[in-house]
């Protein structure tokens, strides 16, 4: 991978939240099963050049069914960031669980992202599956299948460098095809590492997440993340609250809401 390139700033936008507990976030659950709320986030990544949304959430309809408390729309934060979700022309989708691509259609003009064997999983004959089947909303699988035939995914194949300075990687272990993105920016290499790690304490005391489609990769995602990051600092987690308290906010009247990661 290429070191050229701008230095990017990277923010981390809040939009939902639940109420959950230890137990239900470690492979092999908790013995201690204490309360640990989790949070959902979308990213994004801006330099001079370029603009680059990571993940785009879910929407208020599926969190009401799935039980979780929907704050706001990312692409309204993304607005209060001077990011026009209409007009973005890169989005990295990470994965393609519920959590993650939702509000596709609210990117109309970008090109989509996505590991090749993501989309092999996802339309591949283990999908429907009660394990795996619960982590998805097929309607967004579906819009992706109809993306791909309007010309609008790009699809890459274990590592690349989407644009100068920002990479996506494949890891795997959690879903089939998850990828993490390395993003250069002026305090060094961040890693953006999605559900590679829900939390700090996953990767930080070798814990896995409970939900699983490989465990020795999960494992082998962890040592990845610590390759290309350049210190457990530079490591931002996908679901954990704690990113809004050890970041600060992205600029005054988003506290709590978004964060400037670098």
């Amino acid at each position: 991978m290429t070191t050229e390139g701008p230095h990017f700033e990277v923010y981390a936008v809040r939009y939902a939240t639940r109420e959950a507990r230890s137990g239900e976030h470690f492979y092999g659950h908790d013995p201690h099963d204490s309360p640990m709320p989790m949070d959902y986030f979308v990213w994004a990544a801006v330099s001079e050049q370029y603009t680059v949304v990571i993940d785009t959430g879910f929407t208020a309809e599926v969190a009401a069914r799935r039980g979780r408390t929907h704050l706001r729309c990312p692409t309204e934060v993304l607005r209060e960031l001077g990011i026009d979700s209409g007009e973005v022309p890169l989005v990295i989708l990470t994965h393609f669980h519920y959590d993650h691509v939702g509000n596709l259609e609210k990117f109309p003009a970008a090109t989509f992202v996505v590991q090749e064997e993501e989309m092999r999983f996802w339309t591949g004959r283990y999908a429907g599956r009660p394990h795996f089947r619960g982590t998805i909303e097929p309607e967004d699988v579906l819009h992706l299948v109809c993306e791909n035939f309007a010309g609008r995914l790009r699809f890459v194949d274990s590592s690349e460098e989407v644009v100068p300075g920002i990479e996506v990687h494949r890891t795997g272990g959690h879903s089939s095809g998850l990828q993490i993105v390395r993003v250069k920016t002026a305090r060094g290499n961040v890693v953006l590492a999605s559900d590679v790690t829900h939390f700090y304490a996953n990767i930080e005391q070798d814990r896995p997440s409970s939900i699983v489609t490989d465990l020795a990769r999960m494992y082998g995602a962890f040592d990845i993340v610590h390759s290309l990051a350049d210190s457990p600092a530079h490591v931002v987690p996908g679901h954990d609250p704690l990113v809004m308290e050890r970041f600060p906010p992205a600029r005054d009247g988003l506290e709590g809401v978004a964060v400037r990661i670098a």
